[in-house]
């Protein structure tokens, strides 16, 4: 009996040592992270110190994530001419189409329908729209009556089956407003999936569409730089400005080989976005490395 009551404990002991490694390996790869205040506060008075202002919205809780992958929604000919006549109409009479050339961004010659002022550009894996008559129509226009053209706009895209959960974006600028609508997955938008549309107030007159689906291959959880490390990295950088400030910061997913996806799935991590005044492009960062990408093409206005 004593023999029985000490096996009895020991694998009560076991169990118990079982337990805490898992708790501990739990606490290392699921477990959120919170930034405290006094480290927001520190990042951004080091920034200030460096002539970099943040008047944005820092993330706090960051909890580890999967990669994900994503692979091209191929613009079939039932779509593109689905497109073409919710945009120009039935009547096919005034619209010509011709190839455009090669184009790196595009991954082929594409296919180019133009009606008057009017334009709708379709390769393998985008569509893009230009109306030259209206894109400098003013910016008298509210950010309601710009949300309302734009989603008027895509729904002649007919594309809601690949764009169900989606994150819309807007900004305004000298025309008008910038919309984005961005593709979500497990709350985090897809910054390479998307309806880019620019809205003055004659409508949308320049808009461009990449669609890629998730697939079910996910790779492995990872613990994510906390946001206070990411924004020092700022520094670093060779930004020709008297004085910056960073407008927003935000975490999505990106592809992480952003040249020449055009058939085959691609791999896409975490990373965090963040756009600054000033720069037309924004500025991406790898939330799995806190290794900021090339920078060198960022046009600024």
């Amino acid at each position: 009996m004593r023999w029985d009551k000490a096996l009895n404990l020991l694998i009560a002991i076991f169990l118990c040592l079982n337990i805490v490694l898992a708790w501990i390996n739990y606490e290392k790869l699921v477990v959120t992270y919170q930034v405290s205040d006094d480290r927001l506060d520190t990042i951004t008075s080091i920034l200030k110190k460096n002539n970099i202002k943040v008047d944005a919205k820092l993330p706090r809780v960051f909890s580890p994530k999967s990669s994900i992958w994503l692979e091209p929604v191929q613009i079939t000919s039932a779509i593109r001419d689905g497109v073409v006549s919710n945009v120009f109409g039935e009547d096919r009479s005034l619209i010509t189409i011709t190839k455009d050339a090669y184009d790196v961004k595009y991954g082929r010659n594409a296919l180019v329908y133009s009606k008057q002022e009017e334009e709708l550009k379709f390769s393998k894996e985008r569509i893009s729209y230009h109306h030259k008559g209206i894109e400098n129509e003013g910016n008298a226009l509210s950010e309601k009556e710009a949300l309302k053209l734009a989603r008027r706009f895509v729904e002649n895209l007919e594309m809601e089956n690949y764009f169900q959960d989606v994150k819309i974006e807007s900004r305004s600028e000298s025309y008008g407003w910038d919309i984005t609508y961005y593709e979500v997955y497990k709350g985090l938008p897809v910054f390479d999936s998307y309806i880019k549309l620019r809205v003055s107030e004659g409508g949308v007159f320049d808009a461009e569409v990449r669609c890629l689906v998730i697939t079910d291959k996910v790779g492995q959880l990872k613990p994510l730089y906390p946001i206070d490390e990411v924004l020092f990295g700022l520094q670093e950088l060779n930004l020709d400005q008297t004085e910056r400030i960073v407008e927003s910061v935000e975490l999505g997913y990106r592809l992480d080989n952003i040249e020449g996806m055009h058939i085959l799935a691609e791999e896409a991590v975490p990373m965090y976005k963040i756009q600054m005044k000033g720069l037309t492009t924004p500025i991406f960062v790898n939330a799995y490395t806190n290794t900021y990408e090339e920078i060198l093409f960022i046009s600024q206005y």
